[in-house]
C-alpha cells in the first residue's frame, strides 16, 4: 500500500443545527485510497484588466493593492477501492462491496457542492472544491498483492490560495 493514500473530506457550511459538517477520511468512511492528489503549490496568475489604447504604447493594467488573483484550476486524482476477501479472478469481477463504496463516495462528491479536501501525502489541503466529472472507465489493478478497482475523478478546485489543514 506504499503508493496508495488516504485523504479527507469535509462538505462546506453548517447543517441543520449550525453545526459544521463532519470531516470523512476516505480509507475509514468507503475504502477509498489515492494515488496523488495534484493540489498546485502556487496558481497560474489571472491577467489583470487592462486596456490598450491605439495612440499609446503598451497598455494600460489596473493592478489591485492586494496584488494579483490566482485562476481557478481542475485536476485528476486517480482514486481506488481495495477489495477484500478471495482474489480469484470470478470474485473481483462480482465484487459488490466495492462497487457498493465506489457508489457510495461518488455520490458523497455529487451531492456535497463545495467541498474541503486535504491530502495527507502532500500536506496540501484547499477549499470551494467541487466534483466535475467521473472518468469513462475502471479497470482493476493488482499491486502489492491487493487488489483494486481504479478509477479517476476530475475536481474544481475554485479557491487555489487559501491552504486548508487538518483541524
Amino acid at each position: 500500500m506504499g503508493k496508495w493514500n488516504c485523504f479527507f473530506l469535509q462538505k462546506m457550511g453548517v447543517d441543520g443545527n449550525d453545526a459544521p459538517y463532519p470531516v470523512y477520511e476516505s480509507v475509514a468512511t468507503w475504502d477509498v485510497w489515492c494515488k496523488e492528489v495534484p493540489f498546485r503549490l502556487y496558481g497560474k496568475v489571472k491577467d489583470p484588466a487592462k486596456r490598450s489604447w491605439y495612440d499609446e504604447h503598451g497598455d494600460d493594467e489596473y493592478i489591485p493593492s492586494d496584488g494579483l488573483f490566482l485562476e481557478a484550476y481542475t485536476m485528476k486524482v486517480q482514486f481506488g477501492c481495495k477489495r477484500v476477501g478471495d482474489d480469484s479472478e470470478s470474485e473481483i469481477k462480482n465484487d459488490d462491496y466495492v462497487r457498493q463504496h465506489v457508489r457510495e463516495f461518488l455520490e458523497y462528491l455529487r451531492t456535497s457542492g463545495m467541498m474541503k479536501m486535504y491530502c495527507t501525502h502532500t500536506g496540501i489541503g484547499r477549499q470551494q472544491v467541487r466534483l466535475e466529472s467521473v472518468g469513462d472507465s475502471a479497470t482493476w489493478v493488482n499491486e502489492d498483492g491487493q487488489a483494486f478497482l481504479v478509477f479517476e475523478v476530475e475536481f474544481k478546485v475554485n479557491d487555489p490560495n487559501t491552504d486548508v489543514t487538518l483541524p
